[in-house]
């Protein structure tokens, strides 16, 4: 009763993604579409939201400052009624 685990290839992926995306189509409907489970589309959808491609578990990366902006004085944390460090 064992199911054999898919692969599927960038091109496969990128392009369900992109029917998800720019047609606004629900998820299950363009799963069924594409003849994958909903879950495996819904991942995919995740992280090429988080890391710009649905076949990389790598976050793109960000722009490096040599000067960042000063950071906003913490607030106190609510837990612990105290002051955390800056």
């Amino acid at each position: 009763m064992g199911s054999r685990k898919r692969t599927y290839d960038a091109e496969f992926r990128e392009g369900a993604v992109r029917s998800v995306t720019e047609t606004g189509k629900p998820i299950p409907e363009v799963a069924e579409e594409f003849g994958v489970h909903p879950e495996t589309l819904h991942s995919w959808v995740s992280r090429a939201k988080r890391n710009g491609s649905p076949s990389s578990d790598t976050p793109r990366a960000r722009p490096f400052s040599r000067d960042p902006e000063p950071s906003a004085p913490r607030r106190p944390d609510a837990r612990r009624r105290r002051w955390t460090p800056p």
